[in-house]
């Protein structure tokens, strides 16, 4: 029970934490209902999706990409999100509510679980998984169980261990993996965020059917051309280690290089929670925004993306297809670009230590003909493969697996 705790300490926030014992037992009220309970559900299909949190999908792209996913079930069958906590504002639940996607109390889901026409539950994230995959079995072993992982939470964990050697971080991915192959055992269909996921978390659990569920993206308006353009942007939660890491890398060991390549660049940097240590660079050339409710300006006026990522799960990363969807150029690490399938100088750049990344910057900043052509194809990439409307195939044959598995009698694994 105590490393269940600390996995629900490390990604709730402090103000709207539950009790892990309270939420088993079925506790009181606490929460002040701001939803709307599920209307009378008929013969639609209902799928339940249990969430660490109500999506922000203008403050971190794994609410975005949940945001999405929630809209795409919305439109032919009834979604029911029940999550851990709920933000501050009640906005963001209303933005769910006016896509017909309806919201309940966490202590509702025994109820729920017993709906007769409930196919599927998708439960996102390991330390919602852990608690919620067994329960659903027991009260509805019908229901087929689709595990979204978001990310490796291992595979983030070995690859931060690498560049920190913290030996905290190091038994932090060893728990992780143990814990992520055994609710991939007991999941039906796992979604994975991109190939490269899917490749390292299959290697642990062959028999669990896969599909892969990246970064949803809908592409957005190009901007201004090249010659209107200046200046760096970077964009990111601040609450995810791997962002932190990252502009302190760009600011401490890229961004000193690009006073001689180019002297009077900008950078610009957005994002929530920026921590002290970030805040300490704030300047009139390292412009340290924090949160912003629109950034749109910034991606349709900035000429690079910047996204020096040195760890980080094997899934796509959310803030360097956003900039791709805009027409917005990237410059990256390897890491940075998993999952997009991205060629260096055609549609992305990339640099993994300070002095090609630099240089890739330098180079994407000054070249007209080679910042369009990275531009164009990034844009046409989203396009191909990330758009709402391609990854919703993948997404809705998920839930309509489970229908055709039922009437031919196949039976649901059990939690190992």
């Amino acid at each position: 029970m105590t490393f269940l705790k600390k996995m629900f300490r490390d990604h709730l926030s402090l103000s709207a934490r539950l009790s892990l014992k309270e939420l088993l037992i079925g506790l009181p009220r606490r929460i002040q209902r701001i939803g709307r309970a599920p209307r009378e559900t008929g013969k639609r299909t209902v799928v339940l999706v249990f969430d660490e949190r109500i999506p922000t999908p203008d403050r971190d792209a794994g609410s975005l990409r949940m945001f999405l996913i929630l809209k795409t079930l919305a439109a032919w069958c009834q979604v029911i999100l029940v999550p851990f906590n709920r933000p501050s504002s009640s906005d963001y639940e209303r933005a769910l509510w006016r896509e017909g996607i309806e919201t309940v109390d966490v202590t509702d889901y025994r109820r729920l679980l017993k709906l007769t026409n409930v196919k599927a539950a998708i439960v996102s994230r390991p330390s919602m998984a852990e608690v919620f995959i067994p329960r659903i079995r027991r009260l509805n072993p019908n229901a087929g169980i689709i595990f979204d992982t978001v990310d490796i939470h291992f595979v983030r964990l070995e690859r931060e261990y690498e560049v920190s050697k913290d030996s905290l971080v190091f038994a932090e991915a060893r728990r992780y993996r143990e814990l992520e192959t055994r609710l991939v055992k007991a999941s039906d269909i796992v979604w994975c965020a991109s190939i490269v996921d899917k490749e390292v978390i299959e290697r642990e659990a062959k028999s669990t059917e896969f599909a892969v569920v990246p970064t949803i993206h809908e592409l957005r308006d190009r901007g201004k051309p090249f010659e209107e353009r200046q200046h760096l942007l970077f964009v990111g939660n601040f609450a995810h280690r791997p962002n932190e890491d990252a502009v302190l890398f760009l600011i401490q060991s890229v961004y000193p290089l690009l006073t001689d390549l180019l002297p009077r660049v900008q950078l610009d940097i957005i994002g929530d929670n920026p921590s002290p240590a970030i805040t300490a660079y704030n300047s009139p050339d390292i412009r340290i925004h924090g949160y912003i409710p629109d950034i749109e300006p910034y991606l349709q006026s900035s000429r690079v993306f910047v996204a020096p990522l040195r760890f980080g799960g094997a899934g796509t990363k959310g803030k360097v297809g956003e900039a791709m969807a805009h027409g917005l150029p990237v410059v990256t690490t390897s890491i940075g670009a998993e999952g997009f399938g991205l060629t260096p100088g055609l549609d992305v750049m990339i640099g993994d230590d300070p002095t090609s990344f630099a240089k890739a910057i330098q180079e994407l900043y000054g070249q007209k003909e080679l910042w369009k052509r990275v531009a164009d194809n990034s844009r046409l990439r989203i396009e191909q493969h990330f758009t709402p409307e391609v990854i919703a195939e993948t997404i809705n044959n998920s839930i309509q697996r489970f229908g055709r598995k039922r009437a031919s009698g196949g039976k649901p694994s059990r939690f190992g």
